[in-house]
């Protein structure tokens, strides 16, 4: 499989953008509608737990299904099985048993689709994310206070 890529990045704290990946995923099991679709894969410092995928559906209109994952979960699932629920994801072998892809389940109560991507292109990207905000250090860029106010509808600290 060919994974047509375009990477910008690595990005870091001094006003770089953070990373973005877009490339070419192949739909699995599909008997009708188009083979591949142009994906854009997303990080932002404003919620550095998560990744966003923009599976663009209409190239024409530029209309895009977007799904936000967990960044731990997709990392994982580059080494191995991954996720639960509506979202899971794993590296798949060609006939030689070298893992060069990524397949990505996505579960809707109206059914599932199946794409791949090239893994190494997804690899780069999340690496990239990692040497932005490195594994463990996503809650110091988290604002607490807007986070209590949106939560609990109140601001300032109790004594």
């Amino acid at each position: 499989m060919s994974d047509i890529s375009a990477f910008a990045g690595p990005g870091t704290r001094d006003g770089r953008v953070p990373p973005v990946l877009v490339t070419t995923v192949r739909r699995l099991f599909v008997p009708t509608g188009p083979d591949t679709l142009r994906c854009r894969l997303r990080y932002t410092l404003d919620d550095p737990y998560a990744v966003a995928l923009d599976l663009f559906v209409d190239p024409v209109t530029d209309l895009r299904v977007t799904w936000v994952v967990s960044r731990e979960l997709l990392d994982r699932g580059t080494r191995g099985a991954s996720g639960v629920g509506d979202f899971r994801v794993r590296p798949v072998g060609d006939r030689y048993g070298t893992a060069g892809a990524l397949r990505l389940t996505l579960l809707r109560p109206e059914g599932r689709v199946c794409l791949e991507t090239g893994l190494s292109g997804v690899r780069r990207w999340l690496d990239a994310t990692y040497a932005l905000v490195p594994a463990g250090h996503e809650s110091r860029l988290l604002d607490w206070d807007a986070l209590e106010v949106a939560l609990l509808g109140r601001g300032g600290r109790s004594a």
